[in-house]
């Protein structure tokens, strides 16, 4: 029996109206493992974002823009519909006005945040309606603990410019001056932070770096809940810093000895299961993560490292893809899976010690899967590459000193590229410059700096269904908040105000169905620039090194208040990276980073 017909069955057993399940986990951690992911298992879909309400006898699937495509190519049940949340589509009353009136809905309180459960209750009321916290009984097996393949290891001093105790101590001060006494938080990118631990696995094409975990902190003691392998070093280091550690599953069990004491917690970042256990009576425990802004401001020494492994990182993209338009032109029958491991490789081997896993699952896509935003390539049916259309390459590497991501698109055209083709590449290419030249008074909003990189587009009426730019975290989650580039429909992006010592994506894209897609990414490195008498003005260091595909450039396209800027972010493409390739490969280089005309 099909797990759609399981749940139908379910549903009508205890005559619930619906079931909502989101890709997710115990920790709301983004990326959910297979093992976890109820969404992939009844509905085939592969992306890492998206939710599911299961009605008596149809589904819809709710995504945003980047998965649309991929969503409709992927799921063949005919009673699952493909929904797309966009600024005049809102899911939660979506779902409400499906549900009807007196209608009961079943969710998951582990894998569902607080907040959104609360808003959903909410808008359920209104209609007579109610929400029923209930984990259905899955057919699939769902593994939440680490692996014994895997151990805690501690970040070096080098790259991290404050010490558990510091982050620790300025945690505690801030739930203080709040009235709190402990914060309680399972956001796995606060547990990391807070720890300065890290999660390293004798496979390294495993992404996962960051540990399960929940973490309840106090004045007089801080109590780790992992199952995660830890040697002696480790234990050492933990007590010397006053953190207990008891076994995950301790945490949900523990959790009624606070419902009496003075806590806080973010109803964003923890599961609802976690507040039917607290018996959270009123809204004053809630705060918004004292933590929240503080990772994403690196500091002296985490900027270090991210300028010295981008460096690392864009000599093993550039060498990788070098290497596979050689492959192509000589044989074509390599896969996009094939390539996939060609650029997780070259990570491996040029990073050597300091590699520690990539930062996400590679994604290559080769022609009109180009057009999938997040396309992963599958092993058994990925497609054959052929010189003859473009190949986009989305990667990044977590190292000892930070965390990159890149995305490339490059041409595979044995003849001549379309003029149509080299027109886009070149539109997203200015894109993508203008933004990162952009000098700004601080007090911008990711959404007032999102019109800077689309601007040229809207002149061509074009326009991407994504983000501009995400936070990145710093060896930890890729896609990490609050910095966000993005129209206003993106909430972090007008929400929250861009900060010097950030990091953030630049990745403009066009795509274009059952065709080809575009999609070019540097990372952006917000730094203090100049104080005048107007504002205290921000720029941008682009940390990502690697040469656009000069094949693909319309040279009489390009924008010329940026020729400036592009050749002299190739300049210092091709002095930081020639230092490490061979001479073959510095010709190329040469080529692809040779000044433009003004």
């Amino acid at each position: 029996m099909k797990a759609l017909d399981l749940i139908f069955k379910e549903l009508k057993k205890n005559k619930y109206s619906g079931y909502y399940v989101s890709i997710s986990n115990e920790n709301l951690y983004e990326f959910t493992d297979d093992s976890e992911n109820l969404v992939k298992s009844i509905t085939g879909f592969t992306g890492d974002t998206g939710s599911l309400l299961i009605l008596k006898d149809k589904a819809v699937l709710y995504v945003d823009g980047r998965f649309t495509i991929q969503a409709k190519k992927e799921i063949s049940d005919k009673r699952i519909k493909v929904t797309t949340i966009s600024r005049s589509k809102d899911k939660l009353e979506d779902i409400c006005k499906k549900i009807g009136r007196y209608g009961k809905l079943a969710i998951n309180p582990k894998i569902e945040s607080i907040l959104q459960v609360q808003k959903l209750n909410e808008l359920l009321v209104k209609n007579k309606g109610t929400i029923v916290a209930k984990e259905f009984k899955s057919p699939f097996k769902v593994d939440k603990k680490d692996d014994g393949e895997s151990n805690l290891f501690l970040l070096s001093s080098k790259y991290v410019s404050e010490t558990a105790k510091k982050k620790i101590d300025r945690l505690i001060d801030e739930i203080k001056k709040e009235g709190f006494d402990y914060y309680i938080t399972s956001s796995l990118e606060e547990i990391a932070y807070l720890t300065n631990l890290r999660l390293i696995k004798k496979n390294l094409d495993q992404s996962k770096i960051l540990f399960n975990a929940f973490v309840i902190v106090g004045e007089r003691k801080v109590v780790l809940y992992t199952d995660a392998g830890r040697d002696k070093k480790i234990i050492s280091y933990l007590k010397k810093y006053n953190i207990s550690v008891k076994a995950y599953d301790e945490f949900y069990e523990d959790l009624p000895n606070y419902k009496n004491k003075n806590y806080c917690l973010d109803e964003k970042l923890n599961n609802y299961y976690i507040y039917k256990k607290l018996s959270v009576k009123d809204r004053r425990h809630f705060i918004i993560s004292p933590l929240y802004k503080l990772m994403s401001i690196k500091g002296v020494n985490e900027i270090r490292g991210l300028r010295e492994y981008n460096i690392i990182d864009g000599i093993a993209i550039t060498k990788a893809i070098y290497h596979i338009k050689d492959l192509v032109k000589s044989k074509n029958n390599l896969s996009e899976y094939e390539i996939k491991n060609i650029v997780d490789n070259y990570r491996k081997s040029i990073g050597k010690n300091s590699y520690l896993a990539p930062s996400f699952d590679t994604i290559v896509a080769y022609k009109e899967n180009s057009a999938i935003c997040h396309y992963m390539p599958d092993k058994t049916k990925s497609k054959i590459v052929k010189s003859s259309s473009l190949l986009l390459i989305d990667s990044g590497g977590n190292y000892i000193g930070g965390t990159t991501d890149i995305t490339r698109t490059i041409s595979l055209y044995k003849n001549k590229v379309p003029n149509e083709i080299k027109k886009h590449y070149t539109l997203v290419l200015n894109s993508l410059m203008k933004l990162a030249f952009q000098k700004f008074p601080y007090g911008l909003t990711g959404t007032e700096l999102d019109i800077i990189a689309r601007q040229n587009l809207y002149n061509e009426y074009l326009d991407f269904d994504h983000g501009t730019g995400h936070g990145i975290g710093y060896i930890s989650n890729v896609h990490e908040g609050p910095n966000r580039i993005g129209p206003g429909f993106i909430k972090e992006a007008s929400l929250n105000v861009i900060e010097a010592g950030q990091v953030t994506s630049d990745e403009p894209g066009l795509y274009f169905e059952n065709k080809y897609g575009i999609r070019l990414e540097n990372d952006l490195l917000v730094l203090p620039d100049k104080e005048n008498e107007y504002a205290d003005f921000l720029r941008f260091e682009t940390l990502t090194l690697c040469p656009f595909d000069r094949d693909l450039i319309d040279e009489k396209l390009l924008d010329k208040s940026i020729i400036k800027y592009l050749n002299e972010y190739n300049a210092l493409v091709y002095r930081e990276l020639s230092k490490k390739m061979s001479d073959e490969e510095k010709k190329k280089l040469k080529k692809d980073t040779a000044p433009f005309k003004n």
